[in-house]
């Protein structure tokens, strides 16, 4: 999972419409919320709370405890992203938090952050914990105590439908206005590459006089174009695009600028893009839609910047068609793994038996994993474990013991540190929690 370091996050958020969203949320639940960006930084507040609650104010009075609130943001909102799912945590000094992740594709943009909450009343060992956990931050011990009071307790059921009301709603704000920047950014990179290849080759009097020669006979780097159509026919998406500009810097030269012979250059190079996709495994009928509908935008393109947007979009287009069609045969073999793992979770299972049993090889498989679930082959073996986990300590009868050799873990310590790490909580307080919902 990426981060986009250098994007604010209010540059890709309606800010009126996230905190209306927060307002609301905030009336509806009584619970504080924030954005946060991919630093774990607060950066929008609902306009009908003040932001903080007065335990977190106090906390955060002191550096060091600013500093650890902004981590446990920070963790929660990439733990979030990477499991595609809200993620409920205890933040640094105790209490429950979490997080609803804001993501467009790969990239994780921040988190709306929920919290701070308890999932069980207070008594003396908690109050203990949380006084334990911090010890070293020079603030005011008795208004932290007082403040702790105010904390609202929800069970466990209350916090799961709260979390998943904010994850439904997150990725709303960003998809269109991320779809809007990523292409206002392309353009601004493709038509900067053209300027930087066309000022070079304008530059160099031989090559112009080249040129030109080639104008006259009506040559054509035809080499390059092979070259594009075996990128094309590999699924290599970054090496295409460059070729593709290289060709378009030839075609404006060759055409001098004139904009319906760059159009009828532009439309030759689809038809034989579309062919090498096909090629490449892409369906037949399907790329015939395409083009069909392709061909009827490039008659309303005047300009030649809009052109070249127009067939990188295409180019994109047949190569997600190259990837759909390969991917069904990895979808039949993922779909395989995912069933045995889901059918012997319980036992000793490592990427190499799991592999042996579908008949391809560990890398392959790992590769399946990363590129298909955006997960390691452990991460979802994991994920199972901890699925089961949670279904059998609602089973009062049985041990932590039973439970992790159930799941296929011998060592019941290590069964608790990854459900933990996991969860959140650990076994026990997950049962206790569960038990008063």
């Amino acid at each position: 999972m990426q981060e986009l370091n250098n994007i604010r996050l209010e540059e890709i958020i309606d800010i009126d419409e996230m905190k209306r969203l927060l307002n609301s949320f905030v009336l509806a639940t009584g619970l504080g919320a924030m954005c946060v960006n991919a630093q774990g930084e607060s950066v929008i507040f609902p306009e009908e709370h003040e932001g903080f609650c007065n335990f977190c104010k106090i906390i955060r009075s002191d550096p060091v405890g600013r500093k650890r609130c902004t981590e446990s943001k920070h963790k929660a909102g990439k733990l979030a992203a990477q499991l595609g799912e809200p993620y409920i945590s205890r933040c640094h000094a105790g209490l429950i938090e979490f997080a609803a992740p804001i993501v467009f594709k790969d990239l994780y943009l921040g988190s709306i952050s929920c919290g701070p909450v308890l999932m069980w009343e207070w008594d003396e060992i908690a109050i203990q914990e949380f006084l334990n956990r911090t010890s070293d931050l020079n603030i005011n011990r008795e208004a932290l105590l007082a403040a702790s009071r105010k904390i609202k307790v929800l069970n466990g059921r209350n916090v799961q439908a709260a979390a998943e009301l904010l994850f439904i709603t997150a990725n709303h704000f960003a998809k269109s206005n991320i779809i809007t920047l990523q292409q206002r950014r392309e353009l601004s990179e493709q038509q900067s590459k053209l300027a930087e290849l066309i000022f070079k080759q304008k530059k160099a009097e031989e090559r112009i006089r080249y040129l030109e020669e080639r104008v006259k006979h009506e040559e054509y780097p035809m080499e390059k174009e092979n070259e594009l159509l075996n990128r094309v026919r590999m699924g290599d998406r970054q090496g295409a695009k460059k070729i593709l500009n290289e060709l378009l810097a030839v075609i404006f030269l060759h055409t001098s600028g004139n904009i319906e012979l760059i159009k009828a250059r532009v439309l030759e190079l689809v038809v034989v893009i579309s062919r090498a996709a096909v090629e490449g495994g892409a369906k037949l009928d399907k790329l015939l839609g395409l083009n069909y509908s392709f061909i009827s935008e490039l008659a309303s393109k005047n300009k030649f910047e809009d052109v070249c947007f127009w067939i990188v979009k295409v180019l994109d287009t047949f190569l997600d068609t190259v990837y759909e069609a390969r991917s069904i045969k990895n979808s039949k073999l993922l779909e395989e793994a995912i069933q045995y793992i889901r059918e012997n979770y319980h036992e000793k299972l490592s990427l190499e038996n799991v592999a042996e049993k579908i008949y391809i090889s560990p890398y392959y498989l790992s590769h399946l994993f990363k590129e298909e679930l955006g997960i390691t082959f452990l991460e979802y073996l994991t994920r199972i474990r901890m699925e089961e986990a949670k279904k059998l300590l609602m089973d009062r009868s049985l041990t932590i013991l039973d439970i992790s050799l159930r799941i296929g873990y011998d060592d019941p310590g290590y069964f608790s540190k990854v459900f933990k790490k996991n969860i959140g909580v650990s076994p026990s307080q997950y049962r206790k929690q569960t038990s008063m919902s």
